[in-house]
């Protein structure tokens, strides 16, 4: 299998004023060693559990998915954030555009994929509207096993189901904690089939456990070659993996607070805001692991080439020096065609050229430019897109983000700042033991009706 490339040309002062050079590469790799030191060392206690994810046994879950994937016509994940994202890149990355459109034969026997992630009402009805009970199975995914807004979603599936099929348990698998929480305790009580989510897992870098694994393989999708990628980036990729940490180390000591990942790929998109959960939630953080302020973290955003070449190009280039840009390009873009750009005159130019030609001639164009606008960019570079080249990328970024906050002693394992609008949210619904709370938000929520217009 092809290995993942990493291109910081137009990252190193040979080529950037201001860029990284080989005695600061130096320096930087060891503050990431530091990082990767203390991420080892978790790893070895049990407290983090994402290195040991390509050696998961999928045996159970092939066999499961081969006895029930062509039964039915839909596939329901229920879930949101690290339980929606992860599967969300698996889907646009591998199964083909429009997917859900095509016919029944032409997927293959497979379902139709649908995520029900945000409680908008609009979103789950349209869902509830396309699909047929008797024909839907939903996989209902909460490591916590207390995420409201999955609960709220499922509530009303619950009762979808209720109206139209008489035995629920083969249309509902559960994906949460072994041992606790409220949804292992309905799985359980309801004898629902199940895969345990590890408790050394957290949300944002479960992709490659049950919590992606689960509804990737109901969608025909080889998850043993996403594994099979993740496992050649920890047998094969760490000085790939301490060499990026190392880079956006030293950017962001140089003042750079916006990290663009700009895929040159449409299958990518998705990777791409899976990225920005994984680096906002994991490395925005106000106090380091001994309590001290740091106030540490940078902006992640996610672009698409060629598409925001039209767009956010302008800011990037003419806007304020304050970002690095992460290309991944494709060496060979699927179902790729030549086009005559005989239609006319002026494009003659077109003729003959391949779509994935001009894409990949579009991304050095805009290396090119970036660089002449002494803004930082890398290149990540991956042959074709397939589970295996996923897997990379998923693993790649699961180890740099993780390093990168060690390293400067910030738990990037954890979400505080998301917690206590949670808190006031469940205040708001009267659920119990969260009355202070509500009384908390009451107080602080006061707004002044002069200040609307």
């Amino acid at each position: 299998m092809a290995k993942l490339t990493c291109d910081y040309n137009f990252a190193a002062s040979k080529n950037l004023l201001g860029g990284i050079s080989a005695e600061d590469l130096q320096e930087y790799k060891k503050k990431a060693a530091l990082g990767y030191e203390r991420l080892q060392a978790m790893v070895d206690d049990g407290k983090v559990g994402f290195p040991n994810l390509p050696k998961y046994d999928t045996t159970e879950l092939k066999e499961f998915a081969k006895d029930i994937k062509t039964n039915f016509n839909d596939l329901i994940v229920v879930g949101i954030g690290g339980s929606a994202l992860g599967i969300e890149a698996v889907v646009k990355a591998i199964l083909p555009y429009g997917y859900n459109a095509m016919s029944y034969t032409d997927r293959g026997c497979l379902p139709r994929v649908w995520v029900a992630d945000n409680v908008d009402p609009s979103k789950i009805q349209s869902i509830l509207k396309i699909c047929a009970p008797e024909d839907t199975l939903a996989v209902v995914i909460s490591k916590s096993g207390n995420t409201v807004e999955t609960a709220e979603n499922y509530s009303l599936i619950h009762e979808w189901f209720k109206s139209k099929v008489q035995d629920m348990k083969k249309h509902i698998v559960v994906v949460t904690d072994p041992n606790k929480g409220p949804l292992r305790e309905y799985a359980n009580k309801n004898n629902l089939k199940s895969f345990p989510i590890e408790s050394s897992i957290g949300g944002r870098f479960s992709v490659m456990s049950p919590v992606g694994l689960v509804p990737a393989a109901f969608l025909g999708i080889d998850i043993d070659k996403i594994l099979a990628g993740a496992a050649s980036i920890t047998e094969d990729g760490m000085e790939q993996v301490m060499t990026l940490a190392a880079i956006y180390l030293y950017f962001m000591d140089k003042g750079k607070s916006i990290n663009v990942l700009m895929p040159y790929s449409s299958r990518l998109d998705k990777f791409a805001e899976w990225f920005c959960q994984l680096w906002g939630e994991s490395l925005g953080k106000k106090y380091t692991m001994d309590g001290k302020e740091i106030t540490f973290g940078t902006t992640p955003v996610r672009t698409v080439g060629a598409i925001d070449q039209h767009s956010q190009i302008q800011l990037f280039r003419e806007g304020p020096l304050d970002k690095v840009v992460t290309f991944i390009g494709l060496d060979t873009h699927d179902n790729d065609v030549s086009v005559k750009g005989d239609f006319y005159e002026a494009f003659s130019y077109l003729n003959g050229l391949n779509l994935g030609k001009l894409l990949n001639s579009e991304l050095k164009a805009t290396e090119a430019a970036l660089l002449t606008s002494k803004v930082p960019s890398i290149k990540i570079g991956i042959n074709t897109l397939d589970e295996y080249s996923l897997g990379q990328l998923f693993m790649l970024f699961q180890y740099i983000v993780p390093i990168i906050g060690l390293s400067v002693n910030i738990n990037p394992f954890d979400q505080p700042g998301v917690e206590e609008a949670k808190e006031y949210a469940y205040g708001m619904m009267n659920r119990a033991g969260f009355e202070g709370k509500k009384a908390q938000f009451e107080e602080i929520y006061k707004k002044d009706d002069s200040f609307i217009i």
